[in-house]
């Protein structure tokens, strides 16, 4: 068995930086409404990317191991913001890289590393509080095309995407599509809809657009997998009985004989029935999607699960929607007959659910149910020459309405480097009233890193960073400096912004993980090591 190559100091604090240079250089030009790009080999063919993010997952390995682990280090924690908040991988890069290097004088001077790491990390509260009290909410639609411009620094796609998160709200439901065109169209549909569609293309036949739809149907969801006709017969007597003529029936599965009798003319005579299933790998999904489609429409879900079966439907279990659609991809409804009291409460918890939530799938999948009860949705087509470039003009769209959904639920700060700038004031005069030399030396790094991403982003749009942050000096904190205009303006004004929850996250993940990278004393490096494709 190959013996492991083991690095001890002061190697491995130089392999870190080393490494951590090599993706930071890669990652800062980036930064900015003014970026320079990177060009990527992918296999066979190049990529042309300006997102820290994706940058950073390109790079599965650098060739030198040693300086391996430092690029590695810092690759893992720009996926997680960029997979959290949609945006700030670049500052947190660039914070990350300033706090480690300026850690390591200190520490190479005499600094404790587990204790400067204890005063970095207590420092945190009171930087964050100061980001926040900058914070001011988003009143109007063209402040959110400015964020979503300082996201995708697409002018057509910020002004789509900034009216579209003003009409459906921080928790619409969005559905980012590939369009036919170049542009970007986009259109509101009432209701809510579910991917899955019609089980037997032979309901849409004879419709128009191959969609079938029904104007004050019933609506029946169940979990069930029907195999026999004859289980459909108790169902179809009740609906007969009850004078039903338009049936939305969700089932699980359907077999071909039951569809059959669906389909049979006699009975669709009398009730014109479309069967749909929910496309869900997941039972958990399937059951949240069964209840929520209850309540929506003021029926109740008939679930195999709690040991029921169709016998057991009664007049009470169907829901009621206006206006009901199916195609062979999706359904939907609009104006369903569920009580507004307890969707409202049913919202609230969701909304509970999704501010504590801790993974992306558990939040995406909350927020994916909050759209659908909030009754509204928006669909995006967003176009291109090229599928690559369509490909990619999806991605820059789904980050921005991540990133627009986080400035309506925490609001927005100054941008350009100027709130992180101002969260520093002060620190290094607050330095000498400290006791320990750590607690002392950990204000003068967060002085230094919180100015590294404006002096980037000054250098980025060619510009003296020394010079214009001197002159910045002389003007009120909520001024900064406009890079496409090339002055000095008020940037709440000037609608230049930043999310504060994207510049809290990308704060907090580069103190902590930074202050953690500078307590590695020992790299353990395999001769065979597995390559991850994913941070």
């Amino acid at each position: 068995m190959p013996i492991p190559k083991v690095i001890h100091q002061p190697r491995t604090q130089e392999a870190i930086r080393r490494g951590l240079a090599v993706l930071g250089d890669a990652i800062r030009p980036t930064l900015g409404p003014l970026p320079r790009r990177l060009i990527a080999q992918n296999q066979a063919k190049f990529e042309l990317l300006d997102d820290a993010g994706i940058i950073a997952r390109r790079i599965i390995a650098l060739e030198d191991r040693e300086d391996d682990v430092g690029a590695m280090l810092l690759r893992q924690v720009l996926w997680q913001v960029r997979q959290q908040v949609g945006d700030g991988a670049a500052t947190t890069a660039v914070l990350y890289e300033s706090i480690y290097n300026e850690g390591l004088r200190f520490i190479a001077a005499g600094a404790d590393a587990m204790r400067l790491r204890a005063a970095l990390r207590e420092l945190l509260p009171q930087l964050t509080d100061s980001l926040l009290s900058q914070a001011r909410v988003l009143t109007e639609v063209k402040d959110l095309e400015a964020i979503a411009f300082s996201v995708c620094y697409d002018e057509e796609m910020a002004a789509v995407l900034g009216e579209v998160i003003d009409t459906v709200g921080q928790y619409g439901q969005v559905d980012i599509r590939a369009g036919h065109g170049r542009g970007i169209e986009h259109n509101y549909v009432d209701g809510a809809y579910w991917k899955g569609g019609v089980q037997s293309k032979e309901m849409l036949r004879g419709t128009a657009r191959l969609v079938a739809e029904m104007e004050d149907a019933a609506i029946l969801v169940t979990d069930m997998e029907i195999e026999e006709a004859r289980e459909l017969v108790p169902l179809m007597q009740l609906a007969l009985r009850s004078k039903i003529s338009k049936l939305l029936l969700i089932v699980k599965s359907i077999s071909e004989t039951g569809i059959s009798v669906l389909l049979d003319d006699r009975l669709r005579g009398k009730i014109q029935t479309v069967a749909v299933k929910i496309d869900s790998y997941l039972p958990d999904e399937l059951l949240q999607a069964c209840r929520d489609i209850a309540l929506l429409t003021g029926g109740r879900a008939i679930l195999e699960t709690a040991g029921q079966s169709l016998e057991d439907v009664s007049d009470e279990d169907f829901g009621h929607a206006r206006w009901v659609w199916a195609d062979d991809k999706n359904f939907g409804f609009a104006s369903g007959g569920g009580d507004p009291i307890r969707i409202r409460r049913q919202v609230r918890m969701l909304r509970q659910a999704h501010a504590v939530a801790e993974e992306d799938d558990d939040r995406e999948r909350l927020l994916n149910r909050l759209g659908k009860l909030n009754g509204g949705l928006a669909t995006v087509q967003v176009g291109g020459i090229a599928d690559d470039e369509i490909k990619g003009r999806k991605e820059l769209a789904e980050r921005t309405i991540r990133a627009l959904r986080l400035a309506l639920a925490g609001g927005v700060i100054p941008g350009g480097g100027v709130s992180l700038l101002n969260c520093g004031r002060g620190l290094r005069a607050a330095a000498g009233g400290q006791d320990s030399p750590e607690a002392r030396a950990a204000r003068q790094i967060m002085a230094a890193a919180l100015e590294a991403p404006i002096r980037s982003l000054l250098g980025n749009g060619g510009y003296d960073a020394g010079e214009i942050l001197a002159q910045l000096g002389s003007y009120d904190c909520g001024f900064g400096f406009d890079l496409m205009k090339g002055e000095f303006v008020d940037m709440a004004e000037a609608g230049v912004f930043d999310v504060a929850g994207v510049q809290v996250e990308a704060l907090q993940r580069a103190v902590t993980s930074a202050a953690l990278a500078l307590t590695i004393d020992v790299l353990v490096l395999h001769r065979d090591p597995e390559t991850m494709t994913e941070p």
